[in-house]
């Protein structure tokens, strides 16, 4: 049997010599006919991302160490391969004009409009993606055996053997062959025409109708302006470029050029509505993916998770406009558009059953009625919040709506040889969350708070929370000689700040209750005195603090008290997320031998305390390049923020060839 090294080279091996057999360039030039109208673009590529440490086991269940209820799932030892990408785009452009003007067919018909048409042409383009991870990778990837483990745990999770709690529920069981057939599905591979699209010019205006990419903003690898298309993070999250994880929607996009007005020149306007359902957490990073974020990879059936799209219509639809010009020496925009982000928004429910005195009923004494949950809609409705389906809590992801406005300031300065770019961003109503409102034990039970529960003393769910930020870039990129460095190119320096505000957040407060807290009414006390079950002493257990904000994403998992008893390991404390948020990016890079040898070195630093290098060396030799690159992703514990530090444990090595025309 290969040893887990072994696997990955293999696997770097076999891409390579996969690529060079089937990859070959064409015979004949790009042009695809003799009047160049045709013109077809390829890229591809095959990588290896080879882990250079053991991932995190998080917090352990007590009762069986090999179980993990937080960070990262399923472990991965340091040398086992993390991807296998694969990867390929092919782009076919047509102009259409001469076909046209010669009367082709029913394009004859477009010659006797009112109006003249020109610069008529599509673009098609596809795009094929896969990880052979799952095929041929190191077990804890390639086989069921980590699912396994969570489904024959002995003695089990509290949560998924017999009830907890007397009269308590029992969950549905793991389908390993679903939750496992779900992950192949999502992550062997994709084909899809990607791309496609009409354009045409109508005296001033350009219009482009189809599936297609639309970039604002004037950020990298960071985006403010820039969030008219959602990102698909599945397949490595922000260490893959991009301009690779934008996924495209069905829009017409309109621009009209005015001209000059007064000091205003070369002044354009730009508008575009979509009517799609993409967004960017479906389908989301599947269970046991090697980039699912921390707490998120192994899969539960205490939680079960709704996802709800948008609709098709012109009600859900994404649209907005800009106007951009020259001003002296510097260009500006001004954009309004709404749009859904990546993130969505949660509200987490738990059963509405009543007790005998009319009390929502504690979560923990759901029984399992055994009957399927039906399709979400509404999910306060009577017959979906009184209905167990084998969970005892429901989390729904929903897509809020979300405004952007903003500006965007670009302008050089000659004599330093560089350019400064700025943007400036409001968002109104984006998805924000609490402590208390993903914490079923905290808005169901209220063991340890009381500012927040109703007259009854439980609520059966927790709040959908949208909250508005004022986010702030500033880039300045300088070509600088150094020339001991090296003499004949100089070196491309970047660098951006960015800032993010979010308006009447939750104060940051501690991860558990404090005298202050206690004393403002947002905690009982301090600490819990209660009996531990395993040793039957009376020990001070801390209470979470439920007015904090956070990211919906496990930090912690702490002894949960009942009634003067003590489970551990069962109640959540999330990830904190400041109101303030601060990161700086660096890339420095240079290229040697008229460009054949390209090395170059990028730097995250999220003031929280997460910091992430990656030097690389690209090699080209047209049509190929080989790239190796090093990412060491840095922090003490996970943090909001940037999100940098949720991957801080997936340090990695990545050998790339790639194939372009």
């Amino acid at each position: 049997m290969l040893r887990s090294w072994e696997k990955a080279w293999w696997g770097v091996v076999v891409g390579a010599l996969t690529a060079v057999l089937f990859w070959q360039p064409p015979a004949g030039a790009v042009p695809l006919d003799k009047d160049g109208d045709i013109k077809l673009g390829v890229r591809t590529y095959v990588n290896a991302r080879i882990g250079t440490e053991r991932t995190h086991d998080g917090v352990r269940d007590p009762d069986d160490p090999g179980v993990s209820t937080s960070a990262t799932w399923p472990r991965s030892a340091a040398g086992h391969l993390r991807q296998n990408r694969f990867f390929a785009e092919v782009e076919l452009k047509h102009d259409l004009d001469r076909v046209r003007l010669n009367g082709v067919g029913p394009l004859s018909l477009l010659n006797d409009l009112p109006f003249k048409i020109r610069d008529l042409s599509y673009g098609l383009t596809y795009r094929g993606e896969g990880d052979g991870i799952y095929d041929w990778g190191p077990k804890e990837f390639s086989t069921a055996r980590e699912f396994k483990r969570l489904a024959q745990a002995d003695p089990p999770n509290p949560f998924i053997g017999p009830p907890l709690f007397p009269n308590g529920f029992q969950q549905t069981p793991y389908d390993i062959y679903r939750i496992r057939h779900n992950l192949r599905k999502k992550g062997v591979h994709r084909s899809r025409l990607f791309q496609a699209y009409l354009d045409m010019k109508v005296g001033d205006f350009f219009f482009r109708f189809g599936r297609q990419l639309l970039s604002w903003g004037e950020t990298d690898a960071f985006r403010l302006l820039d969030n008219i298309n959602p990102l698909d993070a599945s397949f490595g999250g922000f260490l893959v470029p991009l301009d690779e994880r934008r996924v495209p929607l069905d829009m017409l996009r309109a621009q009209y050029y005015w001209g000059d007005l007064g000091p205003l020149s070369e002044i354009f306007f730009e508008g575009y509505i979509a009517i799609d359902n993409k967004v960017g957490f479906i389908p989301g990073v599947p269970n046991g993916s090697p980039w699912a974020l921390p707490s998120q990879g192994a899969p539960t059936n205490d939680t079960l998770s709704f996802k709800i799209q948008p609709s098709r219509t012109f009600s859900d639809a994404r649209g907005g406009g800009r106007v951009v010009f020259n001003l002296f020496d510097a260009t500006f925009s001004l954009a309004h558009y709404y749009t859904y982000f990546d993130t969505p928004a949660v509200q987490v429910f738990t059963t509405q059953q009543l007790d005998a005195q009319d009390r929502v009923q504690p979560f923990i004494f759901g029984i399992n009625d055994k009957l399927p949950c039906p399709t979400p809609g509404d999910p306060t409705r009577p017959d979906y919040s009184n209905m167990n389906c084998g969970s005892p809590i429901h989390a729904v992801q929903t897509a809020p709506r979300v405004q952007v406005s903003g500006i965007t300031t670009t302008f050089a300065l000659p004599q330093y040889y560089s350019v400064v770019r700025s943007e400036l961003a409001y968002f109104k109503d984006e998805p924000s969350f609490q402590q208390e409102d993903l914490n079923p034990f905290e808005f169901n039970l209220g063991q340890f708070t009381t500012a927040r529960r109703t007259a009854a003393g439980r609520r059966n769910h927790g709040r959908r929370l949208l909250r508005d930020s004022i986010n702030f870039v500033l880039g300045i990129d300088r070509n600088q000689w150094i020339r001991w460095l090296n003499p004949h190119q100089t070196f491309f320096i970047s660098t951006q700040f960015f800032y993010k505000h979010i308006k009447n957040a939750a104060p940051d407060g501690p991860l558990y209750c404090n005298q202050e807290l206690v004393d403002r009414g947002i905690c009982k006390s301090v600490a819990v005195r209660a009996v531990d079950n395993q040793t039957g002493q009376v020990r001070e257990y801390p209470a979470p603090n439920p007015n904090r904000q956070v990211l919906p994403i496990y930090l912690d998992a702490i002894d949960f008290n009942y009634n003067g008893s003590v489970f551990p390991k069962l109640e959540p404390v999330f990830i904190s997320q400041p109101a303030d948020s601060f990161l700086h990016t660096l890339f420095i890079g240079t290229s040697y031998r008229s460009g054949m040898v390209n090395p170059s070195f990028t730097f995250f630093y999220d003031w929280g305390g997460a910091i992430v290098y990656q030097p690389a060396l690209t090699i080209v030799y047209d049509p190929f390049r080989f790239a190796i690159d090093y990412s060491i992703l840095d922090a003490h514990i996970y943090k909001g923020g940037s999100g940098v530090s949720l991957l801080k444990d997936r340090d990695n090595v990545q050998f790339r060839f790639e194939y372009v025309i």
